[in-house]
């Protein structure tokens, strides 16, 4: 059985015709769905590459092909080439036994109907919520926005499979037909992370209650592509609570278009000093290891599924401060969630923790204990039934 992934990422071809990533997407991670399906078959936008840099992830590998999409960038984009965009991928179905969308994506949105059309079995791991897809506060992106999120709730109402990063939350936003119609055997749905937490990599924090750090070390991991993941709004924070007489260095995992006036802004406020840009880093292991060797994770984010990097600082025994938006309120309690974006509140909890070395040791062993559900033995058995799943409704249509 065949399986084709698509995939919002951008993605490069070098002269060789390897494919390459920058985030995420490596052929380690598609390699769980070959543990159910025979091949994989990638598709994405796509764009020549001359030189492979370091940091790059390669896709493509045994049992895992390509298609590659047209390379654009946004909405705009995708209205420009979706004609030739829905003909790729209509091809694409043809070959194919069924269709995974990581959802929901610009992409996924406009084209999911042109797998309902050719009668294959749709399935979408749904990741985030669609109502913040398009930044900005004006009239007409919160329209547009209305309109994105209005298309994912039909699109999961018409998936035969859907993947929810949340127990409740999205499921809530976001029914399916499955929830709808439980007792269709042509349906299913389940919930887990995308996340890849292995035993080894759990690290429970062993903190002496009497021997408080002199400097605290805050860390926070995000794109910095736009300003959804809330760097601007830590880096403030950051700022009024030096102001404030407290000892603290930032740390900042990540990178893209905004990372300058980021570096910038350390630079108004006069904390360059206490601030680190650490850059991308694709190396789990490495990152783990940055967040081990910290003492508080603080996530001003503004639209989330399950974040990935909350769960792994929480693994690693850190307490989390985060902003109480999809998927965030199942991972932690009222107390650590901001509801405004400002980063006075922001810097009041920060103070509030760092006044309080025990409570954070505690709070420390709490997150490390809540982390264990995100294992990889439990959740690698949820996504093997999920694909199972699809594959067996697959085979059942084709006898239909």
């Amino acid at each position: 059985m065949k399986l084709l992934v698509i995939l919002e990422n951008h993605f490069f071809e070098d002269i060789e015709g390897n494919i390459w990533c920058r985030r995420i997407i490596n052929y380690e991670f598609l390699k769980r769905y070959l543990d159910v399906f025979d091949e994989v078959v990638v598709c994405g936008r796509t764009d020549k590459l001359d030189k492979v840099e370091e940091d790059l992830l390669r896709v493509n590998g045994e049992k895992v092909k390509f298609v590659a999409l047209p390379e654009f960038v946004g909405i705009k984009g995708l209205i420009i080439n979706l004609s030739k965009v829905k003909k790729i991928i209509g091809k694409a179905v043809d070959n194919v036994d069924c269709v995974l969308y990581r959802a929901p994506t610009h992409l996924s949105l406009f084209t999911y109907k042109s797998v309902l059309r050719k009668n294959k079995v749709l399935a979408l791991e749904f990741m985030m919520a669609a109502n913040k897809m398009i930044e900005g506060k004006n009239i007409i992106n919160k329209l547009l926005n209305f309109y994105i999120d209005c298309k994912a709730k039909k699109m999961c109402l018409k998936a035969d499979c859907v993947s929810y990063v949340t127990e409740r939350v999205l499921q809530q936003k976001y029914p399916c037909k499955a929830m709808k119609n439980n007792v269709d055997k042509y349906c299913y749905t389940t919930s887990y992370s995308t996340i890849d937490l292995k035993e080894i990599n759990y690290y429970n924090q062993n903190w002496n209650v009497n021997n408080r750090p002199n400097v605290f070390e805050i860390v926070h991991t995000g794109y910095m592509d736009s300003y959804r993941k809330g760097q601007d709004i830590l880096i403030n924070a950051v700022a009024e609570v030096i102001n404030r007489g407290y000892k603290i260095k930032l740390k900042l995992i990540g990178d893209g278009k905004k990372r300058n006036e980021f570096e910038k802004l350390t630079k108004d406020l006069k904390i360059e000093e206490n601030v680190e840009f650490l850059g991308l880093i694709n190396n789990e292991v490495e990152i783990l290891n940055i967040l081990r060797n910290s003492h508080l994770f603080v996530f001003p984010t503004l639209s989330e599924g399950l974040p990935r990097v909350i769960i792994e600082a929480m693994s690693q025994g850190l307490p989390c401060i985060s902003s109480p938006v999809d998927g965030i309120v199942e991972l932690l309690d009222d107390e650590f969630l901001i509801e405004e974006r400002n980063y006075l509140k922001y810097a009041d909890k920060i103070i509030e923790l760092i006044n309080n070395w025990p409570r954070m040791i505690e709070v420390g062993k709490q997150n490390f204990n809540r982390a264990q559900k995100y294992s990889s033995k439990y959740l690698n058995e949820k996504r093997k039934k999920f694909y199972s799943k699809i594959m067996e409704i697959a085979k059942e249509r084709c006898c239909n």
